[in-house]
């Protein structure tokens, strides 16, 4: 008996916690379509714009490089 009610008690509370996690995400979801939350929204481009920013210098650098290189090859040639 006590195995029965061990199992039923398993299974409400995973069904418990499907409901309630289901219901968050859905709200949470409903939340930034409509704009509620623009701080996140504000970080999260704030980090994309930083990380084109380092692209960026990357590229640059990676130009630099190749320039460099460029001349080197030419002059063992």
């Amino acid at each position: 008996m006590g195995d029965v009610i061990a199992i039923v008690t398993v299974v409400l509370v995973s069904i418990t916690a499907i409901v309630l996690g289901s219901v968050w995400m859905g709200t949470s979801y409903s939340a930034k379509k409509r704009g509620l939350t623009r701080g996140a929204t504000n970080r999260e481009l704030q980090q994309v714009q930083r990380d084109i920013a380092q692209i960026q210098g990357d590229i640059a650098e990676l130009k630099e490089q190749i320039a460099e290189l460029v001349i080197i090859t030419k002059d063992a040639a």
